[in-house]
This record gives C-alpha cells, structure tokens and sequence, in this order.
C-alpha cells in the first residue's frame, strides 16, 4: 500500500509511506527557496512524479480542504493520478493530524496529546459566525482518539449559548473518522490564546510573521514589568479584528526601549498559560504522558519549564511539530483507519530529506582540498574559522542537525557576534550547541532528560559554564542543545570527539546552514553559491572527504 500525504497550506511538504514505512518526504521552501512557503507544493508534487512509484492513495490536509477538486484536476493533468486511485481529504482536522503524527512518533502506548499553535481548522459556529481551533486536547492510545478539550477563537461576541455546530462540521459528513463526542469540552473565545497571542506581539515588536523565536531569544534581556503586566492581562488589549495591538490606547508600548521587558513579559504570560493548561490535564490521570506539539512546541525555553515543573511525567516533544509534518500525519491517520496499521517505523533521526550527488564545479579562484579529515577540519574550527557542514539526506523541519550546518568554536568570546555577522541576524538571538551526549550532565542541567537529539530543550547551564563557552550560552544561562552520539551523526559526533581531546571541551556552536530569511541549504551547488554570497569560507562535504575554500572579498 502506497500513500502520498500532502500539507497544502503553511510550511507545505510531501511525504510518502510504503505501508508502515516512510520512504520519502521533503518541504517545498527547499525547492523553492522561499522559507516558510505556503500554498500547493507543485515542486515537491513533482518529484514525486519522477519516483516512477505506482500510488495506492494520496491523501490531503491544510487548515481545512475545499479546494480538493482543483487538487484532483491538476493531479490528473500532470498524470499524477488514474482512475484506480483513492483522493482522500480530511476535514477540519490541522490539530487531530498534529497529534497523531506525534503520537506514532513518541513510541507512547498511550498519552495525553496537547496541540497549541497560532490557528488550525476553522468551525461553524451557532451565532453563525466563524471560529478556528488554537488549542486542542487530546487522549490516544492505540485503539482510540479523543478530543477532551479544544479552545476556538473568534472575532464575534460571546454569549452563554453559542456553541461549535456539530451538526455541520461533523455529524453530517462521514470523511473523517470522529474524535469529538459529548464529553468534548469546547471554549469559544474572542480573548485570543497562547499562540496568536504570541505572534501579535511578535509583529508589534517589528519582526515578521512567522519570527516568533526572535521574540523568545530578546525576552532574555528583559525584566518584570508591572505596567506590561496590568496591559497584556486586560480584556481590551487584542480587540482589533485585524489581530494588531490596541497600541492607541497603549501608546507607550511604541517605545522600542521597553521591547525588552515587553518580550519578557509576553513569554512570561506564554509560559504561565501553557504551565496552567499542562497541569489541568496531567491531574485528570488520563496519562503519565505527555506530548507537546504544534508551533508552540517550538518554545524550547517553554519545553524545559514544563520538563522542570513535572518531572515525574514522561515529556516527549514532538521535533516535527511545524506543518510541515502534517504530510507524514495524514498518510499515518490514513494507514491507521484504513489499513488497520497502528504502529510505524519509527525515526531514529531527522535525516530523511533528500540525498544528491556531488555534481557541482567550482570557480577558478575556489580552491578544493581532497582527502580530507575530520582532524584537519577539528584543525579549522580550532583556529578559528567557521566550517559549514554538508553531508546525507537534509534534516526534515527547522532545526539543522549536523547536515546542513555550521560550527564554530564556542569558547571564542565574541563567536556570538561573528556568526550573527555572518548570518546576518540581530544581535540579541542565542546559538545553539552540540554536544556529546555521554558529557551533557557535566555541562548542563538536563532536569531528568537523558538526551536532546532535536534541539527542543533550551537548558540550564551548570555553575562556571558559561565562562568557558561564552558564545552559546544565553542571557538568561540556558542553551538550546543537541546530544549527539556516534548512532545519531558519526561524522558530528567525531568532530566533536576531535575537539573535546584537543580542548576539554566536548561541544560546538551549532547553528542552521543558511543566511537570514532563507530556508537550509538543500543541494550541494546551494552550499557553494551561500559560500559565494557570505563572509563563509569552509564547507566540507564529509560524504567525499572533500574541503571547499572560497576566500572572502
């Protein structure tokens, strides 16, 4: 059984499984180098199309799925699809294929799922307006899906009736099998939630849609603030239909000084809010666990709190929990109802992008080292230099994993400032690191986690860390870290080996291989031209042993 799933909508992506197994899956901002791409994946559509893969049924999904007739047409056209093919739409169920996409990926037999993010799938509602899910509940084990809770916010006015119309948006329609009963509790708000919440400030604050982790990393450097504290709670603060700030009543948050404590004061609320919601349904003994998913999961500051605040639960949060891998939850949800599958190989990691062969040709004034070895390249990073990391199949979602990276010695006092730099990012956003997974408890306080193989952990550091690794270590001492053992990445876990015996110190600065607003490298003539447009001047492709060198002007 053969079966395309497709995210149509955010962060678009493509994923195919044989059977229980997934054998493809890439993201259309690496085709069209437009990050965060939203709309059809057209390109990812049309390597698919180059497999030759005889597909049994593909399957959709996005907020919510009307336009499936223009889908078919144009499958149809592009003999994507023939008549012996299933088109198959899930309705209104962004949040239910956020969480069982996590829970397959968890290996839970059971667990309580909480899906957050800015919006999902939009509902009728009884007073005739519209709503959309932000935040849903959910309890699945391997024979049932239950919605406990799901918060819906619109932009009409509340009364003690107005409820979701079941009627239409599930009892009627026998596409998507039910996960909403009478028990399902629903909160219909005008008052906006965690996430959107989040995002407003995001943009007030002068980032763009989608820069929510800018807003994390600046809310290090402020503090407690009373009079942002009486504003964000007040009921009129977010009244503008058009999701801006009420900033005419609040003039004083135009200031650019108080950002800092307005970020703060936001990831403050943030926190508080989620740490109330995770309590509430941890002391319901659904389950002792937890999976965090959606864009919220993103918050790794977040994640580390609720980790710290309930250690005696298992936490799992789901690295995949953008959109983009919504394409592997609809083929899943799928094979489950269709094909009675309930259990799929799981990924051991996040290398399941795209692989390419090393066609590329250089310019006369580039030079290529051949033969090269992991310790002449522990030599670079040891000297000072930045080494761009390329090698295997592309890491699937936004964190870059070791292949498609960059590293630099973490001890340089300014390394903070000179990948900035070359990234061209704002001063104030932290780096992450990586680190042997057998050295993590020496160096940081892992509040009871044995790894963090995704990056989905902002963790504390230990007493007289940071004056060691000064560049990875944020404002406020945490550090986003990956563990990494030689099963996870040989070639990134022997740097690191290299450079923990010639320094003491088993860790790199860690951060994506791309430049400013542009998704990750994606082939290898992608690593060069960010070599040719950047201060970058080593890359070491590691499947061929080969250095590139391309002197800055």
């Amino acid at each position: 059984m053969i079966v395309l799933g497709v995210q149509k909508n955010h962060n678009s992506s493509v994923a195919l499984f044989n059977k229980e197994e997934l054998i493809y899956f890439n993201q259309e901002e690496r085709l069209s180098k437009i990050k965060k791409y939203s709309g059809f994946p057209f390109l990812c559509i049309d390597e698919i199309k180059k497999l030759n893969i005889e597909i049994d049924a593909i399957v959709f999904t996005g907020y919510d799925t009307i336009d499936v007739p223009f889908i078919f047409s144009y499958l149809n056209y592009i003999k994507l699809i023939n008549k012996n093919e299933k088109i198959f739409s899930f309705f209104k169920s962004h949040h239910l294929i956020h969480a069982v996409k996590s829970f397959f990926n968890s290996k839970f037999k059971d667990a309580i799922v909480i899906v957050s993010d800015e919006r999902g799938s939009s509902y009728n509602l009884t007073n005739g307006y519209m709503g959309v899910e932000t935040t849903s509940v959910f309890h699945i084990n391997e024979n049932s899906i239950k919605t406990i809770y799901k918060k819906i916010f619109t932009h009409s006015k509340i009364d003690k009736d107005i409820k979701v119309n079941c009627n239409i948006d599930y009892l009627t329609t026998d596409i998507i099998p039910l996960s909403i009963d009478n028990n399902t509790i629903f909160e219909i708000s005008n008052n906006r939630d965690m996430a959107n919440f989040y995002s407003n400030i995001t943009e007030h604050c002068g980032f763009e849609e989608g820069e929510e982790g800018k807003l994390m990393g600046l809310s290090a450097y402020g503090k407690y603030n009373e009079n942002i504290e009486k504003i964000i709670n007040s009921n009129d603060f977010l009244i503008d239909n058009t999701g801006k700030l009420n900033i005419f009543k609040y003039s004083k948050l135009k200031d650019k000084e108080i950002f800092k404590d307005l970020s703060y004061m936001t990831q403050r609320k943030f926190e508080k809010d989620y740490l109330k919601l995770v309590k509430k349904n941890i002391e319901s003994n659904f389950s002792k666990n937890l999976i965090l998913t959606g864009g919220t999961a993103l918050n790794v500051v977040n994640n580390y709190k609720i980790k710290n605040n309930f250690k005696n639960i298992n936490l799992f949060v789901e690295p995949l929990c953008g959109d983009e891998g919504n394409s592997i939850g609809a083929a899943q949800l799928y094979l489950r109802y269709f094909n009675n599958i309930n259990e799929f190989k799981p990924f051991v990691n996040l290398y399941i992008g795209n692989k390419y062969s090393y066609n590329f040709k250089l310019k006369s004034n580039e030079i290529s080292f051949k033969n090269v070895d992991i310790k002449y390249v522990t030599n670079l990073l040891l000297n000072g230099n930045i080494i761009a990391l390329y090698q295997g199949k592309a890491e699937a979602g936004p964190r870059a994993l070791g292949n498609r990276s960059l590293l630099l010695d973490p001890r340089i006092n300014n390394g903070k400032d000179i990948m900035n730099d070359v990234k061209k990012r704002e001063f104030f956003r932290p780096f992450a690191c990586s680190i042997l997974k057998e050295k993590i408890n020496e160096w940081f306080d892992m509040a009871g986690l044995e790894e963090s193989p995704f990056m989905m952990y902002a963790v504390n550091a230990l007493n007289g860390v940071k004056e060691k690794i000064n560049s990875v270590i944020h404002e406020d001492n945490t550090c986003r870290v990956q563990t990494v053992s030689k099963k996870d990445n040989v070639v990134l876990y022997n740097i690191l080996k290299e450079f923990d015996k010639n320094t003491k110190v088993p860790i790199l600065m860690h951060t994506s291989f791309n430049l400013s607003k542009k998704p990750l490298v994606e082939t290898p003539e992608d690593a060069i031209d960010t070599l040719r447009n950047s201060k970058l001047e080593y890359l070491y492709f590691s499947d061929i042993n080969e250095l590139i060198y391309i002197k800055n002007n």
